[in-house]
Parts: C-alpha cells; sequence; structure tokens
C-alpha cells in the first residue's frame, strides 16, 4: 500500500487536473491508474478520504448503469482484495508481528464459503485462543479462533482487540473463498460477550451469533440489572442470535441474560419482523456448554445468511470508527442516537430518531437495488421532514466511500449526504 508520504502528491496530482467547467469532466480511470487510486484511498487516513472524494465528485463524470459500471465494480474490489493481508495455511499464526507474537490466531480447516470466529474466555490475565479451539469446529465450515491483544475482563472490546478480529475477518474475506452473507460469531464465557457485543456492533457484517455462558454488558442498580449497555440490542435486528445460559452458573450470573431477553423481547413485539433470536435457559450446566454441545446451536444459526440490504435497519451507533452500517453512513455517528430506517415499495426512504437529543446531522443515504430504484424519483424524510426529493445520480465518489469494505453487497455507487 502506498505510505502517507506519496498519498498527499497523489490528492495534489488529483486536485491539479480538475478541469475549470463541468463538460470538461472525464470518465472514472482505468487499469493502472485506478489501481493506483484505490491503494492511495486504502492507505488515506479519514481526512484525506474526504478530500478526494470532494475531488473526485469534481473530476470525474457521473457514472451511468450497464456494463462499463459492472466491470468498474469488478475492478475496484478486485484491487481492494489484493491490498491487504490474507489468512494462509492452518493452525498458530499472528497477524501484526510473527516475531513479537502480536495478533496470534488459529484457524481450523480449510477455507470455506462458511465462515465461523471463535472467542475464547478468560479475563484479567487469563485466556488464550487454544482453549476455545480445542472445543469448537468442525460443521464443514472454516473456523478463525482469535487471541485477545490484551487480557482484561472485557478484552474484546479493549485494546484495539475489536480491531483486530474485524482485520482478520476482512482478511479471510480475500482468500476469495469466503461468502461475505455467511460470517458468524460465536464464543464461551467472556467470549460469550465477544459475540454478543461485536455482533451487534457489525451486525452488517454477521448472518448470525451464538454466545454460550456470557452475556451483554448490564446496567446495574444495586443488584439488579435494570438495562443492557447501549449499542448492542437494537442492533441486532437484522442478525440471527442464539444465545445459551444455565441459570446455576456462577462465573456468569443469569441476571444478564435475562435481561437481555426481556429488552430483546419487548424490542421484538415493537418490531415484529425482526429480532430473530432464542434464548436456551437450563439448569444444572454451571458454566458448562449446552449438553448437545456447540454444534447445534451452531447450526441453527447457520441456516441464516446475511440481508447486506435490508428493508429496515435500527443503529445505535457505538464506535467511533464504526460509520457505515448497512445502507446508512455517517461521518460522525452520534452515540446518544437509536435510527430506524426504512425503504418503502414507493422509493421513499423514512428515518426515524427513536432516541435523539439533538437534531440527526451528517448522515448519508447509501442507495440501490434491490431496495431503491435509481432510474426513478426518490425522496427520504427524517423525523417526519422530506429533506431529499429528485433524481440520483451514480459517482465515483460513493464507490471510493465504500469499497474498503471489501464487499460487493456493501459496494454502492449513489448516495444522499443530508
Amino acid at each position: 500500500m502506498l505510505g502517507t508520504a506519496r498519498i498527499i502528491p497523489f490528492i495534489i496530482v488529483l486536485v491539479a487536473s480538475i478541469p475549470g467547467l463541468a463538460q470538461d469532466r472525464t470518465a472514472p480511470p482505468k487499469g493502472k491508474e485506478l489501481k493506483k487510486l484505490v491503494r492511495a484511498y486504502l492507505a488515506a487516513n479519514e481526512r484525506q478520504r474526504q478530500e478526494m472524494r470532494r475531488v473526485a465528485d469534481e473530476r470525474y463524470l457521473p457514472l451511468q448503469a450497464g456494463p462499463k459500471l459492472i466491470a468498474l465494480r469488478k475492478q475496484v474490489l478486485k484491487y481492494v482484495k489484493k491490498a491487504g493481508k490474507r489468512i494462509k495455511g492452518s493452525g498458530t499464526m499472528y497477524f501484526y508481528d510473527k516475531k513479537k507474537k502480536i495478533g496470534k490466531y488459529i484457524v481450523k480447516g480449510r477455507p470455506q464459503k462458511t465462515l465461523f470466529i471463535g472467542l475464547h474466555g478468560g479475563g484479567l490475565g487469563q485466556g488464550d485462543a487454544g482453549s476455545m479451539a480445542s472445543g469448537m469446529g468442525g460443521g464443514g465450515w472454516w473456523w478463525i479462533f482469535p487471541e485477545v491483544l490484551e487480557k482484561t475482563e472485557y478484552g474484546w472490546t479493549t485494546s484495539g482487540t475489536e480491531e483486530f478480529v474485524m482485520d482478520l475477518i476482512e482478511a479471510a474475506k480475500r482468500t476469495g473463498k469466503v461468502d461475505p452473507n455467511r460470517i458468524y460469531i460465536t464464543g464461551h464465557s467472556m467470549g460469550g460477550f465477544g459475540s454478543w457485543t461485536l455482533g451487534a456492533h457489525h451486525a452488517d457484517v454477521f448472518a448470525g451469533a451464538a454466545p454460550y455462558a456470557g452475556a451483554p454488558t448490564p446496567i446495574w442498580e444495586g443488584s439488579k440489572a435494570v438495562a443492557i449497555a447501549p449499542g448492542v440490542i437494537p442492533n441486532l435486528y437484522n442478525l440471527r442470535l442464539h444465545f445459551f445460559q444455565s441459570l446455576d452458573d456462577k462465573n456468569v450470573p443469569p441476571a444478564a441474560n435475562e435481561r437481555a431477553f426481556k429488552e430483546l423481547t419487548a424490542w421484538k413485539k415493537e418490531h415484529p419482523r425482526g429480532f430473530d433470536f432464542r434464548y436456551l435457559r437450563v439448569n444444572g450446566r454451571g458454566h458448562a456448554p449446552p449438553k448437545a454441545g456447540y454444534m447445534p446451536t451452531q447450526k441453527w444459526v447457520a441456516e441464516k445468511t446475511r440481508d447486506a440490504r435490508p428493508r429496515k435497519i435500527i443503529w445505535q451507533p457505538k464506535l467511533k470508527w464504526k460509520r457505515h452500517f448497512y445502507w446508512l453512513y455517517w461521518q460522525k455517528p452520534d452515540r446518544r442516537t437509536i435510527l430506524e430506517a426504512t425503504a418503502t415499495d414507493n422509493n421513499i426512504i423514512v428515518i426515524d430518531a427513536l432516541e435523539s437529543i439533538q437534531e440527526i446531522k451528517g448522515l448519508t443515504v447509501l442507495l440501490g437495488a434491490p431496495r431503491i430504484d435509481l432510474d426513478k424519483e426518490i425522496e427520504i424524510k427524517v423525523d417526519g421532514t422530506s429533506k431529499f426529493k429528485g433524481r440520483v445520480e451514480r459517482t465515483f465518489s460513493t464507490i471510493l466511500l465504500t469499497m474498503p469494505r471489501n464487499d460487493p453487497d456493501l459496494l454502492f455507487d449513489a448516495r444522499v449526504d443530508l
């Protein structure tokens, strides 16, 4: 990939080449120039990327539907796929630094269309990938078992470990075998917490989650769990979920999962077409897995494939760096907000803030089939007010915006910036 020192000159050259008149704009680059641009964009920081998208809007003509656009999308994804690491081989490996043993993970099986991420248990100073790799696997699936970068009580969401897990998934997708619509996350104990939490934060990546003997973080009032921490329950609208709890578990008592079940049930009542979940509540298993083992419940989860462009989205942002969620993009996501976005049958998108303390700003709506017909007029309503109405052009800058996801179903070429 291009270093930062080479990105700035690339942007300067691009800016200098912008003609003064709109009719002098050109088609997007091809071949080596396209490859260079893709690499530069992927290596750029967020501010540089914004500038590159602005320049692209001034430099390049709108895109037209047809074979040329299909070819452009394929070429872009080809260059994105080649621009990063891949998962090679099996056994114990290190993603970031082999000599310093940073980014440990274990691979079981050969690359397949179905990928399972298995998160280990542990806590402060405890836990390793091998403990989960020895207990899970099979199904004819490809398995990757990461190890937390720092062994803390909430290891899967601290010290960059969450980014590490997502980096591993991106590397796995570059093998060319993995179906982006068949990626699942599972785990036991602390790994159960991790699969709850990462599954919710990145529900647009995973098709399903299967946590065991672990729970999302509760909010306590004394000894009573009164809520689940933000960024989890609402995001599960489109994610299949199976979670397991033994009522006599002393390591992870049932209060948190009981609260999560109560909240999921309430959300399901309000939004009956979503929240596809099962709760296996037993007694007598302590902190052990289900009597039948992990596989039966994992198979149920794996029956569901991801819908990357669902009709309806519910998003409660949690991470500053998680900007793209299904067909929404938020440059600076407001973590105090819960958004509900629905694409109707008549080319209208309705966005409502189910919970917010300020006006929604800086939100981008990504548009395309099968939910939106770009050959017709589009209307976007926010909190009951029409914010946009008209035709929308396909743009190369939108491809730039969404191509880092390395996902054909999340690669968009049309958008409206609200």
